[in-house]
């Protein structure tokens, strides 16, 4: 018969009559036979039990860590360290509280590490602490489709991952909320999806006697208070739909509402792809307008109506039976992982040209996949023609310059900038004055292009410059009581010249 290396033993939610009769044997059996059990941590009222109905139970913990540890990650990893080292030179038992598999993170890196070591791993059963924390809460985990999460899990989280691992809309349980740092943690996470004044309730001592607690507070109290321990769980009811405002599912939800008929909105059911369009474009623009103004406030709602346009896109094609949101979810997410190889898969390259290279190379493989006849096609094909000109006219540039099509030196650049105005100035037809200002755009452009400057971005910024200097001296206007029209041709080089200081 083979020996386990590691046998993980639940101790139960608290309470020592809630000790399975296999546990029990397990442990008198090892008391009998001299046998260290190493417990992740004694303060847990079993453990003061089997110290009575145990006496020669030769007892160790892991309690010294959590207050040498840097964090919670570092804690458990610690622990997995020292069981798996301990279990390489003899069996061991680790003992933990409620049952090895439910919510319990050490375990799990005692499991992941015992494998990656050849060491064989038993799970004895305990009563979880999930069954008296719905008991003292009256909770049904199953109809209310409750979550359940590790504190220490929840702790280490980015403030951009939680809005992924956290449902606000349905039930959660937090799980060994031991202590007041631990509760501060799960505070500021939390707070990233649930107003602060949310009521929430901490459950300590489930299900042992009198020692059962359940503190009521608002979500940003949770820490102000010491009642946290190693019993203690923490229940976060649920937000309703609409007041889950850091959720994109509640944009969908919205969306799905505006055009529900016949409750939803008037002007929101009548909207088609062509009505919106314009919404499209309007709101790109205010983004860049955010963006060049540098107003990160602006910026966050400006890119907010540019997502409701995203939404409210897919909602109809959604209706129209075309597409969902979830394709239009994984299109990009498939698009991503598939042009970055060199992130997600095993390609190395050492500088953004490869990179671009790379990305031609694929895109390239797509289209031929999706049967374009790609040994025809042009390399200018692929770029929106009615995007902005200046924005297309530095695309086609660049695209034709990694083919070696270009100027030798700038003062080829200037040369042909030259040689524009001069056919602007001879032009005789309207006809000649569009096409040779547009050739003179163009070498503008590619002027730029030289210098890497966004030509685009370029002149919007000339035009907000103007503006605002335009306004400057309308304000001087006035402030004179006159009208623009009045000032003479000298007065407004001297506004102008005012404007600019």
């Amino acid at each position: 018969m083979t020996t386990t290396s590691i046998t993980i033993l639940g101790l139960g939610p608290g309470s020592f009559n809630d000790l399975t009769l296999q546990a029990r044997a397990l442990l008198a059996q090892a008391a009998q036979d001299k046998q260290t059990v190493y417990f992740r941590t004694i303060i847990h009222p079993t453990v003061e039990v089997l110290r009575s109905e145990l006496p020669t139970l030769h007892i160790e913990s892991f309690d010294q860590l959590y207050d040498t540890s840097a964090d919670w990650t570092t804690l458990y990893s610690q622990i997995a360290e020292e069981v798996c080292t301990l279990a390489a030179q003899q069996p061991i038992i680790y003992a933990v509280p409620g049952h090895p598999l439910m919510g319990e993170s050490s375990v799990q890196l005692v499991l992941k590490l015992a494998r990656s070591r050849q060491l064989s791993t038993r799970i004895v059963a305990g009563l979880s602490f999930l069954e008296p924390v719905c008991t003292a809460l009256e909770l049904d985990p199953f109809d209310a489709g409750t979550q359940i999460i590790d504190a220490t899990s929840l702790a280490t989280l980015d403030t951009s991952e939680v809005a992924g691992k956290i449902i606000p809309t349905t039930p959660l349980l937090v799980t060994q909320v031991y202590n007041r740092r631990l509760a501060s943690a799960v505070k500021l996470s939390l707070g990233e999806l649930y107003p602060d004044e949310w009521p929430v309730k901490l459950v300590r001592a489930a299900g042992v006697g009198s020692d059962e607690m359940i503190i009521e507070s608002q979500l940003y109290e949770l820490d102000r208070q010491n009642y946290a321990n190693h019993l203690s769980t923490l229940y976060v009811p649920p937000l309703d739909e609409l007041a889950a405002l850091r959720l994109p599912e509640t944009l969908r939800y919205i969306t799905m509402r505006l055009r529900r008929d016949p409750d939803g909105c008037p002007w929101d059911r009548q909207q088609t792809h062509q009505s919106l369009m314009r919404y499209v474009l309007e709101e790109t623009y205010e983004v860049v307008e955010a963006l060049e103004e540098n107003d990160m406030e602006k910026l966050a709602e400006e890119l907010g109506d540019l997502l409701l346009q995203v939404y409210l896109h897919a909602e109809v094609a959604r209706q129209e039976g075309d597409f969902t949101l979830g394709d239009v979810l994984e299109h990009i997410n498939a698009k991503l992982i598939r042009r970055h190889p060199h992130v997600f898969g095993d390609v190395e390259v050492s500088n953004a040209d490869q990179v671009n290279q790379n990305w031609e190379a694929i895109k390239r493989q797509e289209r031929a996949k999706a049967g374009k006849d790609v040994k025809n096609e042009s390399i200018l094909d692929g770029v929106p023609p009615a995007s902005p000109a200046l924005m297309v006219s530095q695309e086609y540039q660049k695209r034709v310059v990694r083919q070696g099509f270009a100027f030798a030196t700038i003062d080829g650049i200037y040369a042909k900038l030259a040689e524009e105005l001069e056919e602007i100035r001879q032009a005789s037809t309207q006809a000649e004055l569009q096409e040779e200002i547009g050739d003179l755009f163009f070498v503008i452009s590619e002027l730029a292009r030289w210098h890497k400057v966004d030509a685009e971005a370029a002149l919007r910024q000339a035009n907000h410059k103007f503006r605002l200097r335009f306004k400057s001296m309308e304000k001087v206007a006035r402030e004179e009581g006159r009208q623009l029209t009045s000032y003479s041709r000298e007065e407004w080089i001297a506004l102008w010249q005012q404007a600019k200081h």
